[in-house]
């Protein structure tokens, strides 16, 4: 059954949440993924705008942890993201204006490895001045987004953020390394 309405994709991603929901608890990581994997598989191509508005409005989690439920979303949206990346980042692209959200967004883009995002990274980059600087966690999540795109401008991005942020904490600095070791 393909879910392509709200309600019921609140539910699978809620149902990833729950060890004692309908599905049986995990011996393995793999058991985790595959569970993961089939719950993905009931939505629609087109679900990825309702995971993005669950993004933007969350619902009411009752009992639901909602860290648990960030982490489950943000897999979701990047899951369905890699089924149409282009149409992903461009909708990432409106998007990262919204500080409330931007340090998911960042999260999200690294996960869809794909090289267009190094560009709306660099926007972000570009945009971080003195009246809305990135954050010293958007900055080591943008270093790890890099590293997982990879390719060209990801490493130019890295090496221009190793000298613009060369006063930053030793941690910011060594995910910079990190993802320019990965090359």
């Amino acid at each position: 059954m393909i879910r392509n309405d709200r309600d019921t994709i609140v539910d699978g991603i809620k149902h990833l949440c729950d060890g004692i929901g309908p599905y049986q608890k995990m011996d393995t990581f793999e058991d985790y993924l595959k569970m993961q994997t089939d719950v993905y598989d009931t939505f629609g191509d087109d679900s990825f705008d309702i995971l993005i508005d669950i993004l933007l409005y969350p619902p009411d989690l009752g009992r639901f942890d909602p860290k648990d439920f960030e982490f489950e979303l943000l897999e979701a949206i990047t899951a369905i993201g890699l089924r149409n990346p282009r149409y992903a980042l461009d909708i990432l692209h409106d998007l990262l204006g919204m500080k409330s959200i931007r340090l998911v967004l960042i999260m999200i883009i690294g996960g869809l490895r794909n090289e267009d995002g190094s560009f709306l990274l660099e926007s972000l980059l570009e945009r971080s001045v003195e009246s809305d600087p990135l954050l010293e966690d958007e900055l080591i999540e943008l270093a790890c987004a890099l590293g997982e795109i990879r390719g060209e401008k990801a490493t130019e991005l890295l090496k221009k953020m190793k000298i613009k942020y060369y006063n930053h904490s030793s941690k910011l600095l060594q995910y910079i390394e990190d993802g320019l070791t990965v090359y």
